[in-house]
């Protein structure tokens, strides 16, 4: 199925090349976020759905 579809669409390889870099790129971007993100904001954003009552309001 698809060796016909590479072979019948012009620029069919060039397109699934570019749609699964822009994919790879998207999971590193988002690893490299969650890394380096504040861990005390992460620490709190995991414990807000156990609070009783929410602070500040």
């Amino acid at each position: 199925m698809f060796k016909q579809f590479i072979d019948k669409v012009e620029g069919a390889d060039t397109f699934m090349i570019t749609s699964f870099l822009m994919f790879m790129l998207f999971f590193v971007l988002v690893g490299l976020y969650l890394l380096v993100m504040d861990k005390s904001y992460l620490r709190k954003m995991e414990t807000l759905p156990l609070e009783d009552e929410p602070k500040g309001v």
